[in-house]
């Protein structure tokens, strides 16, 4: 037999995944903190500059061959969640965001997005892939994790819209599959925006979502919610291991294959079948710029493209620092000092959602669509925020720009 070339050879590309992340409550705490600090100088004689430095959580991975990597399927970020995984060679990763309606029942609507993103993230781990090269199926990703929680009969009520993305390193094509108003922007390598996806929506504010309505009769946890995410609140639920039980497993995963949703469907409920399929080759340098509706509604296109062109800028200007000069062992652009930049840039995009989100009198997407829709509504948005980032790099030209870059002196 005629080995595969393919199983042989690593992925042609490179990634570095940066997440940010605050809850609405979180920023509005600080928010309040920050106005008071603010009111307290004023008083003074001298005023010092305060810093608007909202608790954005950050968590950057250089998501290349060789290096350790370890897959997350939830996140504390209020109503929102993430996931990542690694699977052969495709990154998949995407976001959920809880809907807050459900408050009004009764029901927390963060146990049902971060259930989402952990079946996800399990879901994708189960994807079968033939060879290492094979493209990951967001949509069926997605339909395997919300099948995954109808079949597990967990008491994670609600509704949570969902975006996944699965990014080849073999061929750099980004596939993703968007139901609801997470959306997404490809940035070109001068950090202009090449595509923007657009909401999904049935009408004004009610954007497409995945339900499981509550019944009279809870069925009994098939396991305790989850606690692992340093909150008394953070409270999830895993799939069920697939070695607890044979049999019952099989026929569980039989069930999740069969279901087609069209008890939802026929009562009107969207399923992962409704969610938009999109497909984007992607080049050397390119960032794909994923969040929650937290983000879209409260900044514009060209503030993120001003951002992340000024910290590519940045990080073009560090990427060439030697060994000797920087004390960092990683030569390449996935650096220390490189990476740590671009998850200043997430934690910039989050914060400016913030920033924009307290303005009153800002003319913010989400009061530019309500306008025409026919609503009356000015300044941002406050919302649970989650952005995700993915560098896009090939390992080809990355080792061609270190090699040039250490040619050259420094000045």
């Amino acid at each position: 037999m005629v080995p595969l070339i393919n199983s042989t050879l690593g992925p042609r590309f490179q990634a570095v995944l940066a997440s940010a992340w605050i809850s609405k409550r979180a920023a509005a705490k600080y928010v309040q903190d920050y106005v008071k600090r603010i009111q307290e100088e004023g008083k003074k004689d001298k005023r010092e500059p305060i810093a608007f430095a909202p608790p954005i959580q950050v968590q950057v991975l250089d998501i290349a061959e060789g290096k350790s990597y370890e897959a997350l399927d939830a996140i504390n970020g209020g109503e929102d969640s993430l996931f990542h995984g690694r699977i052969k060679q495709n990154l998949v990763y995407g976001v959920s965001d809880g809907v807050g309606g459900w408050n009004e029942a009764g029901i927390d609507p963060s146990i049902f997005s971060r259930s989402l993103t952990a079946y996800s993230a399990m879901a994708a781990e189960g994807s079968f892939l033939l060879h290492d090269s094979d493209e990951a199926d967001p949509k069926d990703i997605m339909r395997r994790a919300f099948a995954g929680m109808r079949h597990d009969n967990i008491p994670a009520y609600g509704s949570a819209t969902e975006l996944v993305l699965s990014l080849s390193l073999a061929t750099g094509k980004l596939r993703t599959a968007q139901l609801g108003d997470s959306t997404y922007v490809i940035l070109n390598e001068k950090q202009k925006a090449q595509f923007v996806s657009t909401e999904q929506q049935h009408r004004f504010n009610m954007p497409y979502q995945l339900t499981i309505p509550p019944i009279e009769n809870d069925p009994k946890p098939t396991k305790p919610a989850s606690e692992s995410l340093d909150s008394e609140n953070a409270q999830f639920f895993r799939p069920r291991p697939i070695d607890e039980d044979g049999e019952m497993a099989q026929k569980i995963c039989k069930e999740i294959d069969q279901d087609n949703f069209t008890d939802l469907s026929a009562v009107g409920f969207d399923t992962p079948f409704d969610a938009r399929e999109g497909t984007h080759p992607l080049e050397h340098n390119n960032v794909v710029v994923a969040a929650t509706d937290g983000l879209f509604d409260n900044v514009h296109v060209d503030e993120v493209e001003k951002l992340a062109e000024r910290f590519m800028q940045a990080i073009d200007k560090i990427r060439g620092i030697k060994e000797s000069e920087s004390g960092n062992n990683d030569k390449q652009p996935g650096s220390t000092a490189a990476n740590d930049l671009f998850g200043g840039l997430a934690y910039s995009i989050a914060a400016q959602a913030v920033a924009n989100y307290i303005q009153h009198d800002l003319r913010s997407p989400f009061a530019e669509r309500a306008k025409a829709a026919g609503y009356s509504f000015t300044g941002g948005k406050p919302d649970d925020v989650t952005v995700m980032l993915a560098w896009i790099k090939d390992s080809a030209k990355t080792q061609a720009e270190q090699k040039i870059a250490d040619m050259n002196p420094k000045l």
